[in-house]
């Protein structure tokens, strides 16, 4: 899936690469996903789109924004897969989800993995915000520590749920998924089913420092090594904690490393750093 280091790369790519193009043509691929989620039909799309200039590109989040014309914004969000650039006179790949054909000749294609969505928002839609969602990205000026200890008191669910259910729903800390999610546990020495009351307050502030600390070492580099950038190059992020970890000796204190699975999801732990 595509996590904020991901979504904050290909933004910045899309922003230098598609700004100032005239999209030609939007259309649907050969392929069909149930769980890719388009607001609206591929002839609407057309008709919306063809014959409008990118103005430019951004992120937030795990977002990805397209500024087409004046007066349209497309939110692409919560997605897992490939967005490529195609420049002119290079061939595209012959499957994918979606499509976009600039005047140039040049192209842009999306090949799904898993879910997500993609919205075209008129002005009257998105109003003057850049985007209609909730959370707060972890390295934006508002995510100080005393903001994310008042999301984790506040939080509905925290004595039902672990700490993965907040820091992975984009509602209260938006940017994170569960890939990201397990350095960053690693790195604070907090288990993924801890419960929000029995965090003290150091425990509190070393998760604080280890979001803004991941985040900002995958974008240096980025993103993480499994996903590709616009360009199909992958990124540099080599995560500690993930599936190749598994039986071998935590960086630390030397004990094997543990999968189990929480919240509909794969976690990787080391049972002695991360005590449960």
């Amino acid at each position: 899936m595509i996590e904020m280091p991901e979504a904050y790369t290909i933004s910045h790519q899309m922003q230098d690469t598609l700004s100032g193009k005239t999209i030609r043509r939007f259309e649907r691929g050969p392929l069909v996903h149930k769980f890719l989620w388009i607001n609206r039909p591929e002839d609407e799309m057309q008709r919306m789109l063809a014959g409008q200039t990118v103005q430019g590109a951004s992120s937030y989040g795990r977002s990805m924004y397209l500024r087409i014309g004046e007066a349209n914004l497309l939110w692409m969000g919560e997605m897992g897969g490939r967005w490529l650039y195609h420049p002119a006179g290079q061939a595209g790949p012959e499957k994918y989800h979606v499509r976009f054909e600039f005047a140039d000749g040049s192209a842009m294609t999306y090949l799904m993995q898993m879910w997500g969505f993609i919205n075209l928002l008129e002005q009257a839609d998105f109003g003057e915000r850049p985007h209609k969602e909730v959370g707060i990205p972890p390295l934006s000026e508002a995510f100080t520590f005393e903001r994310f200890d008042e999301m984790l008191e506040a939080y509905p669910d925290k004595t039902k749920k672990g700490i993965k259910g907040f820091l992975v729903t984009s509602q209260h800390v938006n940017g994170i998924g569960n890939s990201y999610l397990q350095d960053i546990l690693f790195q604070a020495r907090i288990h993924p089913a801890r419960k929000i009351p029995n965090l003290a307050p150091e425990e509190r502030a070393r998760l604080h420092n280890a979001i803004q600390s991941v985040m900002l070492a995958a974008i240096a580099l980025h993103g993480r090594e499994e996903e590709r950038d616009l360009f199909n190059q992958p990124g540099g992020y080599e995560r500690i904690m993930d599936s190749k970890a598994v039986g071998h000796h935590c960086p630390v204190c030397h004990t094997d490393i543990e999968k189990l699975s929480y919240l509909g999801g794969a976690c990787y732990v080391c049972p002695q750093c991360q005590p449960r």
